[in-house]
């Protein structure tokens, strides 16, 4: 059953003056986050065989973070169409790119990493679902469980596994 994985990049802090936002790093409170959530991907088992991460600044340095707690030869591709993708774009992503994974992470952000949260799984806990519908702090990780392969997924078709935020295993709040 494919697994996906769906990674908020760590708190940063608005750009500075001439700084492009795809430019922009994480903030001190972005780095102690995820390194949280990447333990608590590897103490529940939830370890991908690729991962897709926007190639900007801070999903980089968000999953920089996570990578010691991952299989040291897990795949990575930066993908361009994650940064400010809509959501058809990141399945786009997701069927151009996984299709030789069972569990794939996508790294990218807010609306787009939430939107596709809430869109795929139609099943799992109804207290879970509602909250991840009502916001996606950044580190946060969605974990949806699919019973049909990457390029046959489709709006509904998950079961939502898990949704953790830093501040649920005890780390920094994210916002």
């Amino acid at each position: 059953m494919p697994r996906l994985f769906i990674l908020r990049h760590a708190k940063s802090p608005p750009a500075i003056s001439g700084q492009k936002d795809f430019d922009r790093p994480l903030s001190e409170r972005g780095r102690a986050a995820a390194p949280v959530i990447g333990r608590y991907m590897a103490d529940e088992g939830y370890l991908p065989d690729l991962v897709l991460c926007s190639p900007s600044a801070r999903t980089r340095e968000t999953f920089d973070g996570v990578k010691p707690f991952l299989p040291e030869r897990v795949a990575v591709d930066y993908v361009r169409e994650l940064y400010e993708a809509s959501l058809g774009a990141m399945l786009k992503v997701i069927v151009t790119h996984a299709e030789a994974a069972e569990r794939l992470l996508v790294v990218g952000h807010n609306p787009s990493v939430h939107r596709l949260a809430t869109t795929l799984p139609e099943d799992g806990d109804p207290a879970e679902l509602a909250r991840l519908g009502a916001k996606f702090p950044t580190a946060s990780l969605a974990v949806i469980e699919f019973s049909r392969t990457w390029s046959e997924i489709e709006p509904g078709d998950g079961r939502l596994i898990a949704f953790v935020t830093p501040a649920d295993l005890g780390g920094p709040a994210g916002d």
